[in-house]
This record gives C-alpha cells, structure tokens and sequence, in this order.
C-alpha cells in the first residue's frame, strides 16, 4: 500500500504519461467522444440557459457511462461509472469555457 503523504497529489503523475495523452480515448474512443458530446451540450446549457441542451448532456452522461460499465464488466459498482462519467464531462466543459473565453480576448 502506498504511504498517504505520496499520496497527497493525486495529479502526480506516476507512470510517465505525457499531459497530453487521452486515456479514456485510447481505452474506448466512442465513450470519448460521447464525454465530448456531452460536455458541448453542457456548455451550451450553460451559455444559452437552453433546459434541451442540459438534458441531452445528462442523456449522453448515462449513455458513455452505461458504455463504460458494459466494458468493463457487471461486477462493478454503478455509481463509481457515473460518477467518473460526469466528472470528464464537467472538465471537457470547463475547456470549452476557457477556450471560448481564451478566444474572446
């Protein structure tokens, strides 16, 4: 078990991954691009106040987790894929915004 002080940064990067990479792409590319599909949804929902644009976010949402779960098989906990699901989603949103924002200035 790892000692919890080398545990602290959870951003560390452990395996020598380049910032770059894209695990989940490299692990299932339709489930990223529907986390991609999903987080455009989600910032138009934000920006527009558009209550269609929500729901067919959190649609997508369940269905890449739903992908995920299948992938990987039924014995794991549900909750644990939605979660993680609509985490990516909330950071492929959050680059929307600092793009949209970056290419305003």
């Amino acid at each position: 078990m790892n000692d919890i002080q080398a545990m602290r940064n959870i951003n560390h990067n452990l395996f020598d991954v380049p910032a770059s990479a894209n695990a989940l792409e490299e692990y299932d590319s339709d489930v990223a691009e529907l986390v991609r599909e999903a987080a455009a949804h989600l910032f138009t929902a934000r920006r527009d106040n558009d209550g269609a644009a929500l729901n067919e976010a959190y649609n997508l949402t369940l269905i890449a987790a739903s992908d995920l779960m299948t992938g990987a098989g039924g014995s794991v906990y549900v909750r644990t894929h939605i979660m993680v699901t609509t985490r990516l989603v909330e950071l492929e949103a959050a680059l929307l915004a600092a793009e949209a924002k970056t290419a305003g200035e």
